[in-house]
C-alpha cells in the first residue's frame, strides 16, 4: 500500500502503545471509527516499519490522521518512538496489567480454535515471533513442559522490558486496564474528542483452558508501576 502525505503531520494523534490483550480493543471501540483505529493497515505496517522505521512513520501518521490509534504492535517500537523526530513529542497510553494475567489471557487467546485455523496469523508472525521471539502455537495447554516454561519467561520478559522502556517517553499516561473504563475523560481530554461506549466491546475470553499465577513477578510489576505513575501522576500510584 502506497501512503501519501497530507500537507502538514496530525501531531495530535495519541497512541495506546501497550501489548495485545491489554484493553487496545475495547479502548478504539468508545470511539467512532473515523477518529479511532485499532491495528489499521496491519501487515503494511509491519513491514514497512522494519524497513525504514523514520519515513514510514511519518507517512503513515499523516495517511491515517487519526486522533487515537490504539495497536499492540508499537510495543515493540519503543524505543524508535522516543528517537524519531515527530513521535518523541506525542503523547501515549499504556495500559496496565498483571503479568499474570497477561499472560494468561495472551496465551489462552492464541490457542483458541478459531485462532488455530487461520493459516498465516499477522500478530503470531510478525509480533509474536520475530519481536518477542515465541512460536504461541507450541505452547501445550494442559502439560508441565520445558518449552512451555520458556515461553512464558519470554513473554515476562518482554513485558517488563516494554514497561520499563516506557519511562523513555517525554507524555505518556498510565492508566490500569480494570480502571479503563472509568479513565475515559482522561482519554477524551488527551484527543478532545467524546467516547460513545454504546458500541463499545472488548475480546473476551470465558473459557480459559490455562491459568498463568505467578504472585512474586506480579508484586515486582507493580513495585514498577507504581513507580512509573508516581513518576507521571502521584496521585493515582496510591
Amino acid at each position: 500500500m502506497k501512503l501519501h502525505n497530507h500537507a502538514k503531520a496530525n501531531q495530535k494523534t495519541v497512541y495506546c502503545i501497550s501489548p495485545y490483550k491489554t484493553g487496545t480493543t475495547y479502548l478504539s471501540s468508545c470511539f467512532s471509527s473515523n477518529i479511532a483505529k485499532h491495528e489499521p493497515i496491519h501487515y503494511t505496517t509491519y513491514k514497512s516499519l522494519d524497513e525504514d522505521f523514520d519515513t514510514y512513520f511519518t507517512k503513515r501518521l499523516n495517511y491515517l490522521n487519526l486522533k487515537l490509534e490504539c495497536s499492540g504492535s508499537w510495543s515493540a517500537y519503543v524505543e524508535e518512538l522516543v528517537n524519531h523526530k515527530i513521535a518523541k513529542d506525542l503523547d501515549y497510553i499504556c495500559v496496565l496489567r498483571s503479568p499474570s494475567s497477561w499472560v494468561t489471557s495472551v496465551i489462552n487467546y492464541w490457542n483458541k480454535p478459531n485462532m488455530l485455523k487461520f493459516h498465516f496469523d499477522i500478530p503470531l508472525e510478525h509480533f509474536w515471533k520475530q519481536k518477542v521471539g515465541v512460536n504461541l502455537r507450541d505452547f501445550e495447554i494442559g502439560v508441565h513442559s520445558k518449552k512451555n516454561q520458556e515461553i512464558i519467561d519470554k513473554l515476562v520478559k518482554f513485558y517488563f522490558d516494554f514497561t520499563e522502556k516506557t519511562a523513555l517517553l517525554e507524555n505518556i499516561t498510565y492508566i490500569r486496564l480494570k480502571d479503563l473504563k472509568e479513565s475515559l475523560p482522561l482519554v477524551e481530554s488527551l484527543i478532545e474528542e467524546n467516547a460513545t461506549t454504546k458500541d463499545s466491546w472488548k475480546r473476551a475470553n470465558l473459557k480459559k483452558k490455562f491459568i498463568y499465577k505467578n504472585d512474586m513477578i506480579d508484586e515486582k510489576y507493580k513495585r514498577l508501576t507504581k513507580r512509573l505513575i508516581n513518576s507521571r501522576n502521584p496521585k493515582m500510584a496510591s
